[in-house]
């Protein structure tokens, strides 16, 4: 049952050749999985910047809202807006510093 040195160099070199296209088709498949992962973070940049702007313009149609209600309100719509001035008077004491 000996092998010839023919055979085993053969079989070696099969064994090469078949793990070398095994690791050219993972190289392939990291490379597409990863342009797929850049595509996938980008368009969660997207929708992340959409939200934020949305979340933004919800803040500031409540705003307009409370400032538009009856002068029952306007107590409260005051105190909103003392709490954004006092919120910008942190902001400059902070950017002062």
């Amino acid at each position: 049952m000996a092998k010839t040195k023919e055979t085993l160099l053969s079989e070696v070199q099969s064994k090469v050749n078949r793990l070398s296209v095994l690791y050219d088709n993972c190289r392939e498949a990291n490379t597409m999985l990863s342009a797929e992962i850049q595509e996938i973070k980008s368009r969660f940049d997207e929708k992340e910047l959409l939200y934020r702007e949305l979340e933004q313009k919800y803040v500031n149609l409540k705003a307009a809202k409370s400032l538009s209600e009856t002068p029952e309100n306007s107590g409260e719509a005051k105190q909103k807006i003392s709490k954004i001035v006092r919120e910008i008077d942190q902001c400059i004491a902070l950017l002062s510093q």
